[in-house]
């Protein structure tokens, strides 16, 4: 029999004390609404009180409480833990699911790890999303696992629901069972979704539209602003061959992007790969570009900030930006990702 601790139980004490002596990082784990948030901020509370210096990082991009939704952020407690929209620093994934997007999820909770213990954390607490079902789900906490090696693993579960997950891992960690928090109240779909939503408007409200020239930028996780421009010629060709008005191309080695008036179907698409002999090709429209939520990078390969694409110029080859103020200046990276705010009707737009 599996003994699962309560959270209210006597158990939970001793496991919490053997956390703060013996664990530099734990890694807390388990479905939405089970109470993973509230015990991380517990823990840093106790180990606080014992005078440890505490980061906290929150890989739940869905439901981010430190650093807006689609990154993974990182804060060093000083006080009592609260949600942080403005980590100390951040990584941005580029989605609020990690699922298509488990590489990022991983790469970015082990880059806010290191931040964490770069600024002095001596307890490093590790949020999750609750995205362990099926293949997937198991495949990014499994890998989590393996490239952080936690020294605690705490699984909150009914049952044994986790353990095809967590029992690989008892020989290299120590393993903790909580049972799910009662007082936790389920969220539903819509709830989650506005709390995006509100995350999202507290974050952009004090941002302005800045202007970039492409010139001035490298696109990450993309062809687009690192491959060369094409010329008018080019762009009449390419627009006969979709059968429409292509506004903007790019060639990389065997690739293109091209952004198109109109969506094009997928027969064109095999068309131009098959007339272009190229293997990567990227199609948007001006639409799908709108509202897309970026991060801009400095010269050190370090996030600034977030940035929604207002508007690209094609002609003049600008785009503009909403985001915090004098980051265009710092910018020399943008970060793309395919996760657009969406559009509700009557919406206030951010920062006005």
């Amino acid at each position: 029999m599996i003994a699962i601790s309560r959270t209210s139980d006597p158990a939970w004490k001793p496991i919490t004390n053997e956390i703060l002596v013996t664990g530099h990082t734990v890694m807390v784990i388990g479905r939405v609404d089970t109470g993973k948030s509230t015990f991380c901020r517990h823990l840093a509370s106790v180990a606080l009180e014992k005078g440890l210096k505490v980061g906290i990082v929150d890989a739940d991009v869905g439901q981010s409480w430190i650093g807006p939704p689609t990154t993974v952020g990182m804060k060093i407690v000083e006080g009592k833990p609260a949600p942080a929209l403005f980590p100390d620093s951040f990584y941005f994934v580029g989605s609020v699911s990690p699922g298509g997007h488990l590489l990022q999820a991983a790469t970015g909770t082990k880059r806010m790890i290191e931040a964490a213990v770069a600024a002095g954390a001596e307890l490093v607490i590790i949020d999750t999303t609750g995205f362990v079902d099926g293949g997937i789900g198991r495949a990014l906490k499994s890998s989590k696992i393996d490239l952080i090696r936690p020294d605690h693993i705490v699984c909150f579960q009914r049952g044994s629901e986790l353990e095809t997950l967590i029992k690989g891992f008892e020989q290299v960690c120590s393993v903790h069972r909580l049972e799910p928090s009662r007082s936790v109240q389920a969220k539903s779909k819509k709830s989650r979704s506005a709390y995006r939503q509100e995350q999202f408007n507290r974050y952009f409200s004090r941002c302005t539209i800045q202007e970039i020239p492409f010139s001035e930028l490298r696109g990450q996780r993309t062809i687009f602003l690192n491959g060369r421009r094409a010329n008018d010629s080019e762009l009449k060709n390419l627009s006969e061959i979709v059968d429409g008005v292509v506004l903007y191309a790019e060639w990389s080695f065997k690739g293109l992007f091209i952004v198109t008036a109109d969506a094009i179907t997928d027969l064109i698409a095999r068309k131009l790969r098959s007339h272009l002999s190229i293997d990567e090709l990227s199609v948007n429209i001006p639409e799908k570009l709108q509202r897309l939520v970026t991060a801009l990078i400095d010269e050190h390969g370090e996030p600034i900030c977030l940035a929604t694409i207002e508007n690209m110029d094609f002609n003049q080859g600008i785009l503009s930006l909403r985001c915090k103020k004098d980051a265009a200046k710092l910018a020399r990276a943008i970060q793309f990702s395919d996760f657009q705010l969406p559009i509700v009707e009557n919406e206030r737009i951010l920062g006005e």
